[in-house]
């Protein structure tokens, strides 16, 4: 492996040994090898993964990382981070339209969070993503999504498949529109209920 070749990441949720909704991540890593390798990923390849023993019960991350070969599969038991607050700042040119390994540019907006515990990112005056989630809006009655993610993540596009959000576009200004903001991502789902009031950003 070239060390000059650009790594992915891909993160999956394991539960009592099971990978959940691999279909979604197969079908994003093939899209990366194909574009950036011209390689073909197996149908059976996450499937065939050997999970360790001892991550085989309870909420598990694996994080695969990768380049025209897999580099890397790690396995950690999973505690979902305490987010109760989000700072708004401006994501300017960052781009993260793939699951790259090479988060710096994510990293470097979060000096910006203060006292917060994460930032929602905002590029051209439309919401995006936080630094490790994509983000679903509640106002009572819907979920909505927005149309200006950084990454199409997997949770995401499985809930629109579903029909459980709704993508549209999402200024700041649309903000005070909604009461929760949800975080989701390969290891936080809807249903999983890990939301901030929208009281509680920072601007």
């Amino acid at each position: 492996m070239s060390s000059k070749q650009q790594q992915f990441l891909e993160t999956i949720k394991l539960v009592d040994g099971k990978f959940m909704h691999s279909e979604f991540h197969l079908q994003r890593m093939r899209q990366t090898m194909k574009d950036i390798f011209h390689l073909p990923v197996a149908d059976t390849f996450i499937q065939n993964l050997i999970v360790p023993q001892e991550m085989r019960q309870g909420v598990v991350k694996c994080r695969l990382l990768y380049d025209s070969s897999i580099f890397e599969a790690d396995f950690q038991h999973y505690t979902s981070r305490k987010i109760s607050f989000l700072k708004l700042v401006d994501g300017q040119g960052i781009d993260y339209s793939r699951k790259y390994a090479d988060r710096s540019s994510l990293t470097k907006l979060l000096q910006d969070k203060s006292s917060c515990d994460d930032v929602l990112i905002v590029k051209n005056g439309r919401i995006t993503d936080t630094s490790y989630s994509n983000v679903v809006l509640s106002d009572g009655s819907g979920y909505y999504t927005p149309i200006s993610y950084l990454l199409n993540g997997t949770c995401r596009q499985r809930l629109l498949v579903e029909g459980k959000i709704i993508q549209v576009d999402l200024s700041v200004g649309d903000l005070s529109s909604f009461e929760k903001i949800y975080l989701i991502n390969a290891m936080l789902d809807l249903e999983d209920g890990v939301n901030i009031p929208v009281s509680n950003l920072v601007f």
